[in-house]
């Protein structure tokens, strides 16, 4: 029988990356029964030590995630593949990351559904949006994605229209955190005295802490269904980002290059007042300013 009131059967894909592996703490200490899908033993070993359930199975096969769904009431989907810093100027290289976000979240809002699971929390990307300038951006706004943005939203529509359940999908920032490659990478470049950021320095740049991320996929199952945005309170611009990163390392200011075009560059001051309101998550920390003297303590 599933279970009501704060015990649902949560199963979780991309349960073993970044993001997942948190997710899965938050909503265990929430009081779920959470499952998590990973293929490798070690991941499944992690998993158990974590207390959750583990589970193998092909993300793109859908009678293994039938199998795996069974009896699920909330499907959460957190798989990504994201390349490494310097591969990522290579379109080739988001090629995994982009049969994640197409071929296997329709097999997995497929599953779920046959599975008769009631909500799929889908992940996707707050850069989706068009050029905002100074201008706050909610969830109504226009999304045109672009560049490796476009298969997140391929993806978003996947959960809306091939789940038949309630859909929640959450628009992240760019995760920072310790283990987060694009922080270490941003860390590196500042020791350098150098920016990676590639827009200009006034675009407003959205993040998220890890940990604020993950309690916000816990926060996805209290709120109506719908798409949220997921990030710092106050959007910073690169040029406070640059600021906090060079006085985390140690260095005067950080060397700027040529802004260059894409959905990256944009400016994206996202307003995340949505699912403060609807599911009383709030990030503990402004992760622009605040993550890298975290980090790099």
């Amino acid at each position: 029988m599933r279970r009501q009131h704060g015990m649902d059967e949560i199963v979780v894909t991309g349960s073993t990356g970044v993001i997942g592996r948190r997710a899965v703490r938050e909503l265990l200490q929430a009081g779920h029964r959470v499952t998590g899908v990973a293929r490798s033993a070690p991941g499944r070993a992690r998993l158990a030590a974590d207390g959750a359930h583990a589970v193998e199975a092909d993300v793109l096969d859908e009678a293994s995630l039938r199998r795996a769904f069974a009896g699920a009431d909330t499907v959460v989907n957190l798989l990504t593949h994201i390349p490494s810093t310097d591969r990522m100027p290579d379109p080739s290289a988001w090629a995994e990351n982009d049969r994640l976000r197409t071929a296997a979240s329709a097999a997995i809002a497929r599953a779920a559904r046959d599975a008769g699971a009631r909500r799929l929390v889908q992940e996707s990307i707050a850069f989706v949006y068009a050029e905002g300038g100074d201008a706050w951006l909610d969830e109504d706004a226009p999304a045109v994605g672009g560049g490796v943005t476009t298969t997140a939203l391929t993806a978003e529509r996947n959960a809306r229209e091939l789940f038949d359940g309630d859909t929640v999908v959450l628009r992240f920032g760019l995760f920072l955190g310790p283990d987060s490659e694009s922080a270490l990478a941003a860390l590196e470049a500042a020791r350098g005295g150098a920016s990676v950021a590639v827009g200009p320095p006034g675009a407003f740049r959205p993040m998220i802490w890890l940990d604020d991320a993950a309690a916000a996929v816990a926060a996805a199952l209290r709120v109506p269904a719908g798409t949220y945005n997921v990030a710092d309170t106050d959007p910073a611009t690169n040029a406070e980002i640059d600021a906090a990163l060079a006085a985390a390392v140690g260095v005067g200011s950080l060397r700027t290059g040529t802004p260059q075009p894409g959905p990256l560059a944009r400016s994206q001051r996202v307003s995340s007042r949505r699912l403060r309101e609807a599911g009383g998550w709030a990030p503990r920390m402004r992760a622009a300013t605040q993550a890298w003297t975290r980090i790099v303590g």
